[in-house]
């Protein structure tokens, strides 16, 4: 049986931004007949992990996503479970050994940035899937901010007709 693995698949700005300072993510593209490979990334996980903050901000964009999914939010304020996720906090270190080590597909680590981080810290990051959008925010909440110095492996790369490149990294 093969471990699963933990990606990291999100976007972010040109310098780096996967939100606006206040949360907002008003500059990303809505989804049209190019999906840049979201619906095949999607068959291949069947968890999510989120923090609360940005938790909170999927449940303002309509119905719930991911319903069929396994769902963890990592959250010092909150504990239990809603209808769609369960809130877990701790080492996530040992939390990412225990989801590689359970029957299943791949892992998706959606964010935020401060949950990314800690994976990363952690070493529970396998792959990071990064879609760069062309665009220029000057602010906002760093994707990597002080993280980790980590080694990385380019394994893909696809760039799409609106200037949308997509960065496939192996974490070493």
């Amino acid at each position: 049986m093969t471990e699963r693995r933990i990606v990291l698949y999100l976007a972010a700005s040109l310098d780096g931004f996967i939100a606006r300072r206040d949360g907002r993510v008003d500059w990303l593209p809505a989804l049209g007949p190019e999906d840049y490979g979201y619906a095949e990334f999607l068959g291949t996980v069947d968890t999510v992990l989120m923090g609360r903050t940005t938790y909170e901000q999927v449940l303002t964009f309509g119905p719930y996503p991911y319903r069929g999914m396994k769902g963890y939010v990592f959250s010092t304020r909150r504990s239990g479970r809603d209808e769609n996720m369960e809130f877990v906090n701790g080492d996530v270190g040992r939390f990412a050994d225990g989801l590689r080590s359970a029957p299943g597909k791949d892992i998706w680590l959606m964010g935020g940035a401060r949950l990314a981080q800690d994976f990363l810290r952690a070493k529970a990051v396998d792959v990071i899937v990064l879609t760069i959008v062309p665009r220029l925010l000057g602010e906002g909440i760093a994707l990597f901010g002080e993280g980790p110095e980590r080694p990385l492996e380019l394994t893909d790369t696809n760039s799409f007709p609106d200037g949308m490149v997509q960065l496939t990294y192996r974490v070493r």
